[in-house]
């Protein structure tokens, strides 16, 4: 039998950071910072989600570079897009 225990605790903190997205959405602040702080409580959510129920947090090193690289990879390719886009929507807004 598995430990129950610390899925439950995982569990709670996933439920705890989602009330902190809810949080965040109710505050009054300006559309980057609020933008910023829910990506990031995102990004700990899916940390929590993939160490613990994905059981990524006892795999090999074998099994992570792979998954680091991807990540890598998409994250320069997003930045790539969004890089190049950028000069569109510059340009669009100083006319």
């Amino acid at each position: 039998m598995t430990d129950v225990r610390g899925y439950v605790a995982i569990f709670g903190a996933l439920l705890a950071l989602t009330l902190v997205t809810v949080a965040i959405s109710t505050l009054s602040l300006a559309t980057v910072p609020t933008v910023g702080l829910g990506l990031t409580v995102a990004t700990i959510k899916a940390a929590l989600v993939v160490l613990f129920f994905m059981h990524l947090k006892s795999e090999r090193p074998m099994i992570l570079w792979p998954l680091a690289l991807t990540a890598f990879l998409f994250v320069a390719l997003f930045g790539c897009v969004l890089w190049s886009e950028a000069d569109h929507i510059v340009l669009a807004t100083s006319d």
